[in-house]
């Protein structure tokens, strides 16, 4: 079984890093009331675990037909909202909870068509329904929806979080804590999931942390490669590749600086290269995936 399934948050104690969010929660939990929820931060940060856990702390026993989860990015269209999202609003809770509840995780891939029709089912059956939207970039959401729903950012686990909850879960699969556990989880800047994945591949395996990082970057030193043979089209595939498997514009940044910085590249081209990725990820806010890694590119030649 997945770790990242297997130790995901199962009550509101265990979502870690996110006191303002949990002591509040706890609070709707006693009235059994809550606000609609915009969740927004970077991958890895719990999102998702804490609605989850949410929603079994104030729909108990009965949050099996009456919790829905739907991934917004893959059910991004208008037709999603006005179908399957307004049959589950329409029907009344079953047992004793107050409204039925739906997760719509990574909503900031959802067209602007399909957030405005669900503005109107909030307002339309909110006696009925509670929703709890996840998203990475709140600058996709649009207004309307922003404004009603309580928004709470999640911000990045610090590393001793991290490592405190790592270690936990070792012990419980008994196996030891390795010596270079500290520089492996700050190569994951504060993403839990990401790091308890790559943790779990290197015990799988056998292969050393340190190795499991350096496999990590071949991808991006692939890319790197690319396009200093002067071959754009080749990288831009790679990246694209990247982006069809889920990864984000910014973890893309993120993977190709921390190869960038090891490699043993010419300072002058090194110093291009993290002038780019930089402005790359600050523009990643506001740019469509496929378009900035093409500006990247791009600008590298």
């Amino acid at each position: 079984m997945l770790w990242t399934e297997k130790y995901r948050p199962s009550k509101l104690s265990d979502v870690l890093g996110q006191e303002h969010f949990v002591m509040d929660a706890e609070h709707w939990v006693l009235n059994k009331e809550c606000p609609n929820l915009l969740l927004y931060g970077n991958s890895g940060t719990g999102k998702t675990g804490a609605a989850v856990a949410l929603a079994k702390a104030l729909l108990g026993e009965d949050s099996t037909s009456n919790f829905f989860e739907i991934n917004a990015s893959d059910d991004r269209r208008l037709e999603t909202v006005r179908t399957k999202i307004k049959s589950i609003a329409q029907d009344s809770a079953i047992g004793d909870v107050p409204f039925r509840m739906v997760l719509l995780d990574e909503m900031d891939g959802m067209t602007n068509d399909a957030q405005n029709a669900l503005k109107r089912l909030m307002e339309r059956y909110e006696s009925n329904i509670r929703f709890i939207i996840t998203c990475n970039n709140r600058n996709k959401i649009i207004y309307a929806l922003q404004s009603r729903c309580a928004n709470y950012f999640f911000k990045n686990l610090t590393f001793e979080v991290i490592e405190e909850a790592i270690v936990k879960i070792l012990e419980a699969e008994n196996y030891p804590v390795p010596e270079e556990i500290r520089s492996f989880i700050y190569a994951f800047n504060g993403d839990m999931r990401r790091t308890l994945t790559e943790l779990q591949a290197s015990v799988a395996s056998g292969i050393r942390l340190t190795t499991q990082i350096e496999k990590g970057l071949k991808k991006y030193e692939q890319i790197t490669m690319n396009i200093l043979n002067n071959n754009p089209n080749e990288a831009l595939k790679n990246l694209h590749n990247l982006i069809y498997e889920g990864i984000s514009t910014k973890e893309i940044c993120i993977g190709l600086h921390d190869y960038i910085v090891s490699s043993e590249m010419d300072s002058n081209k090194k110093l291009k290269f993290l002038r780019v990725i930089g402005e790359g990820e600050w523009r990643s806010h506001n740019m469509t995936p496929k378009l900035l890694v093409s500006w990247m590119v791009g600008n590298l030649q």
